[in-house]
């Protein structure tokens, strides 16, 4: 089992990053502890020794096709075709709510 630091550091490797400096900051931690990290994740297979990831990795971490993780995948077209529908709906009870204040205002 992963640590949420080691799960960090795996993820931004997964994602690109070979810039020791870039994936610690973004981790928040030092490059030292970095060192360690990345020397615990390739004793426990997830890395290699030129810190690519294992097929472990990709399965543990749920990554769809080795290129995105599940987590992280949204389907563009639905939320659009959701948002497009909410925006209906509020438009909807704003003409209604107008509607109902030019009767008011008219009677």
């Amino acid at each position: 089992m992963l640590s949420d630091i080691e799960e960090c550091v795996l993820e931004r490797i997964m994602l690109g990053d070979k810039n020791s400096r870039k994936i610690a900051k973004c981790c928040g931690i030092t490059e030292l502890t970095l060192n360690v990290l990345v020397e615990r994740l390739v004793e426990k297979g997830y890395l290699d020794w030129e810190m690519n990831p294992t097929e472990k990795a990709y399965r543990e971490l749920k990554w769809v096709n080795g290129v995105y993780p599940v987590e992280y995948y949204v389907d563009t077209k639905k939320f659009w075709k959701m948002a497009l529908e909410i925006a209906a709906v509020v438009m909807f009870f704003v003409m209604i709510s107008i509607a109902l204040w030019w009767v008011q205002v008219w009677s």
